[in-house]
């Protein structure tokens, strides 16, 4: 059997990565568990709290704003006070009450708002932010974070796109130079579907299991393997995976997924930009992430040890980075 037979047969629903990868980051989720500890964005260890459900889906505590997108209203927070502005384009699926309680994305907006005036939104049809009968284009998301941008006044700032919230912000970046200081892309991608110009994508079969494993919680150890057991239970976590979306959705999404390719914008970038990875990144793996550094002019690439895919407060050093990135 090839090398790529065997990718292709035995790769998880978002990726194919080395079975040591995976390894790795079953061991290091067990670790975590076992000392039932989670290390804060300045470093110290704080004991964690089992998160119920009803708490994981309570009102955020920023308050909820909206902006009109062509009609659709865009569900958005601001956090932090001071500048700059840091606009957070959201990866696969988004609710603003649930991420703000959400462990891995809760500490990291919390640390990125200590330093700099972060605003959060919703992309339309989902979350808070108005429902579509069908999943929106990339156009339209892009008038999204105009509509953001607008109703928060923020002429120039910027953006940060997470992991399927990277190629709409690298399109924001090349159509509006004027108005993005700087683009950060973490965990994230140019394009996520395999083909025969771009062999280290994952396969259609991979993106298809994510409909198929929606709601059972079986992907937790990929999406948010920081997530203790302790804190967050597995009948919890697939309470929260329903939450978040159906199958009907995932499904529109999956598709919508497969079309993206933002391969040729890459050049024409002309903002600086910082792109951060975790090494054992299991949803995107970090060699979709090297890609875009190779094709990105003026860019950095900051390879976070570890096999997390979207929780920054445990990983100082890209803190650290993103201050420096923002001026701060």
């Amino acid at each position: 059997m090839t090398l790529p037979e065997f990718v292709s047969n035995n790769e998880s629903f978002l990726s194919g990565i080395a079975a040591i990868a995976v390894i790795i980051g079953f061991l290091w989720t067990i670790g975590r568990n076992i000392f039932g500890k989670t290390l804060g964005s300045n470093g110290d260890r704080k004991k964690t709290q089992k998160i119920t459900l009803s708490e994981l889906s309570s009102p955020s505590p920023h308050p909820i704003k909206f902006a009109n997108s062509n009609g659709v209203n865009i569900a958005h927070t601001i956090h932090g006070q001071e500048s700059p502005t840091l606009i957070v384009t959201p990866g696969i699926i988004s609710n603003l009450h649930i991420s703000s309680h959400l462990p891995p994305i809760r500490d990291t907006m919390n640390a990125l708002a200590s330093f700099s005036r972060v605003i959060n939104f919703d992309k339309r049809g989902q979350g808070l932010s108005d429902p579509t009968n069908s999943v929106a284009t990339l156009d339209e998301r892009i008038l999204d974070i105009h509509s953001v941008a607008d109703q928060t006044n923020s002429e120039k700032f910027f953006l940060m796109g997470i992991s399927e919230g990277g190629p709409m912000s690298i399109k924001f970046a090349v159509d509006n130079p004027e108005r993005v200081r700087g683009l950060i892309l973490f965990g994230t991608t140019a394009k996520f579907s395999r083909s025969e110009d771009y062999p280290l994508g994952i396969s259609d079969k991979a993106l298809d299991g994510l409909i198929d494993s929606w709601g059972t919680g079986a992907g937790r150890d990929i999406f948010f393997p920081s997530i203790s057991r302790d804190v967050i239970d597995d009948e919890t976590y697939r309470g929260f995976e329903k939450l978040l979306s159906d199958k009907r959705s995932m499904a529109q999404i999956t598709t919508y997924m497969k079309e993206l390719d933002v391969r040729p914008l890459l050049s024409k970038l002309k903002c600086p930009t910082l792109i951060i990875h975790f090494t054992g990144d299991l949803a995107v793996p970090i060699r979709m992430g090297r890609l875009l550094a190779s094709h990105i002019l003026n860019s950095e690439f900051v390879e976070i040890a570890g096999v997390d895919h979207c929780d920054l407060a445990n990983a100082p050093l890209a803190i650290s980075k993103i201050k420096n990135f923002v001026g701060k």
